[in-house]
């Protein structure tokens, strides 16, 4: 499954360890408040399903909002594939 600490890490690392002053990351993070690009979600989305063999819907993944939109979403896909 996936986690938010996952993310948390994906997330920090597209951000090369900038995270807006102040900011604690966490599921109701909205990526619009992190200042990341939609680049760096495509990233982050590609990393996750590389890490665990899956492939998301570019749609839902394109209309990810906060980091627990994108755990969900992941962890939709993962849980079907196991299923």
């Amino acid at each position: 499954m996936i986690t938010v600490e996952e993310i948390v890490s994906l997330v920090s690392r597209e951000l090369r360890g900038t995270v807006p002053a102040g900011m604690t990351i966490d599921e109701n993070t909205r990526l619009d408040d992190l200042g990341i690009s939609s680049l760096q979600i495509a990233e982050i989305v590609f990393t996750l399903e590389d890490n665990h063999n899956v492939e998301f819907d570019p749609a839902r993944a394109a209309d990810a909002r906060t980091l627990g939109d994108l755990i969900a979403l992941g962890n939709d896909v993962v849980s079907a594939k196991a299923g």
